[in-house]
C-alpha cells in the first residue's frame, strides 16, 4: 500500500515537472475562461432580464406571473435571443484567433520539450492505452455546448503523436470543416496533462503515431 501510495506521488510530481511553466499546464482553465467571458457579456441583458422577473414573482402574492407578465417575458426573452446570436457573431473572430494563439503556442512548446535532452519523463510509469485517451476524451467533450446543437451525428477522427518522451504531441482532427470546432477538439486533446512509458523498438524509445474517433450524436 506504502508503495502503491509513493508510485502516485511520483507520478503526480513528474507531470507536474513535465508540464510546469507550460501553457499545457492551464489550458483547460485558459480556454473555459475565454468562452465563459464571452457568454458573460453576450448574456448578460439575459441575466438582468431574469432577475426583474424574479422580484416580480417574488411581490406576486401566490408567487405566480400574470398572464400579462408570462407575455411580456416572452416577448423580451424572444428579442434578446437576437441580440445574443448577434453578440456571438460579432466576437467569433476574436475567439477563433485566440484558439489559434493558444495553439500555435502549445505546438511550439512541445518543438522545444522534444529538443530537452535526458527528460525526466522517462521516469513514467503508466503505460499508453488508447482506452486510457478515450475515457479522458468523452470525461472533457460530454456536455460541451458546441456539440450539443448538432444538425447531424458527427464524427471526429484525431490522430496524434506518443513522443520518445512520453507525451502527447502533433495532434490533429478530421471531421468537420468547423475551424472552432477543430481548433476547440484540438486544444482540449492537449488539455490532458499524461505522462505515458513511451513505445519501444529494440529496447529504443520511438515516436509512434494513433488513431482515436468519437462520435457525438444529434441531442
Amino acid at each position: 500500500m506504502i508503495k502503491k501510495k509513493i508510485f502516485s506521488l511520483l507520478a503526480c510530481t513528474l507531470v507536474t515537472v513535465v508540464f510546469a511553466q507550460n501553457t499545457r499546464a492551464t489550458l483547460s482553465k485558459t480556454i473555459n475562461n475565454l468562452y465563459s467571458d464571452i457568454e458573460n457579456k453576450c448574456g448578460k441583458d439575459f441575466k438582468l432580464l431574469d432577475e426583474k422577473y424574479k422580484e416580480i414573482l417574488e411581490k406576486s402574492p401566490d408567487r405566480n406571473l400574470s398572464k400579462a407578465d408570462e407575455a411580456e417575458y416572452s416577448k423580451q426573452f424572444n428579442a434578446l435571443k437576437h441580440s445574443y446570436a448577434d453578440c456571438q457573431n460579432k466576437n467569433q473572430p476574436q475567439k477563433i484567433e485566440k484558439l489559434k494563439s493558444l495553439l500555435e503556442q502549445v505546438e511550439s512548446e512541445n518543438k522545444a520539450v522534444s529538443k530537452i535532452k535526458n527528460n525526466t519523463s522517462s521516469s513514467a510509469t503508466q503505460q499508453f492505452s488508447p482506452d486510457i485517451i478515450r475515457k479522458e476524451l468523452v470525461n472533457i467533450f460530454s456536455g460541451n455546448d458546441l456539440f450539443q446543437n448538432l444538425d447531424a451525428p458527427l464524427k471526429l477522427t484525431f490522430t496524434f503523436v506518443l513522443d520518445k518522451d512520453g507525451i502527447i504531441k502533433d495532434i490533429k482532427v478530421m471531421g468537420t470543416d468547423n475551424e472552432e470546432i477543430k481548433l476547440f477538439a484540438v486544444l482540449k486533446f492537449y488539455s490532458i496533462q499524461k505522462v505515458f512509458l513511451p513505445e519501444m523498438e529494440n529496447g529504443v524509445a520511438v515516436r509512434k503515431r494513433f488513431n482515436q474517433s468519437l462520435t457525438f450524436a444529434v441531442q
